[in-house]
């Protein structure tokens, strides 16, 4: 019989410090979807990975015990701040393949081992996914370290800075996956629909 394929080394970050503001009131990343909070669903996403970092406050409900947990500086600084903590988490030894997650997207793992593959077979600066109306999701990709390591420090300060504009010089490859495996939880309508999906099968 055919052995196993080879596992894919790659670290990962997670995003899970944004304020919610769709939310108000609510920890979004610890709203618990099919049992689990969001978080807890995102860190599964990447469970192989070499090293976690999973950039928010401490003590976030579905932080896995061996993860490192950082945050941006300044706080609520966003996303592209957010993953330059996690990168500066990784500098010691950085696997060549980076997984970058938000922690509000609570399919991701029906969409990450694509992204590994695609990345790890190809010489593209990253694999991103991309939805059915032709958006990139830069905080659903796999990247190579160096290459984003350059993006971030080529717009540093990276303060209130977008993803996209960051990676945008980037040469990423686009995957496409269904929307249902992209979509995200930002407002209390988001979470009724991911529940009448999985009730509906």
């Amino acid at each position: 019989m055919p052995g196993r394929p080879a596992a894919i080394p790659y670290d990962a970050i997670v995003l899970a410090g944004g304020r919610s503001s769709r939310m108000p009131g609510v920890d979004k990343v610890g709203i618990v979807v099919d049992g689990r909070p969001l978080l807890a669903h995102a860190c599964e996403a990447v469970g192989g990975a070499r090293r976690l970092v999973v950039v928010g406050p401490d003590g976030l409900a579905g932080t896995p015990p061996r993860a490192t947990v950082v945050r941006e500086e300044p706080r609520f600084a966003g996303p592209a701040a957010a993953i330059g903590a996690g990168m500066s988490a990784l500098a010691a030894d950085p696997a060549d393949l980076v997984a970058v997650l938000a922690a509000d997207v609570p399919r991701a793992v029906e969409a990450v081992p694509a992204l590994l593959a695609a990345a790890a077979g190809g010489e593209a600066d990253g694999v991103v996914a991309r939805s059915s109306d032709g958006h990139r999701q830069p905080l659903l990709a796999v990247y190579r370290s160096a290459a984003l390591r350059a993006a971030l420090a080529a717009h540093v300060p990276l303060t209130d800075r977008g993803v996209g504009q960051v990676t945008r010089g980037m040469h990423l490859m686009e995957i496409d996956l269904p929307d249902k495996v992209l979509a995200d939880i930002d407002s209390p309508s988001d979470l009724e629909r991911l529940t009448e999906e999985d009730r509906d099968g």
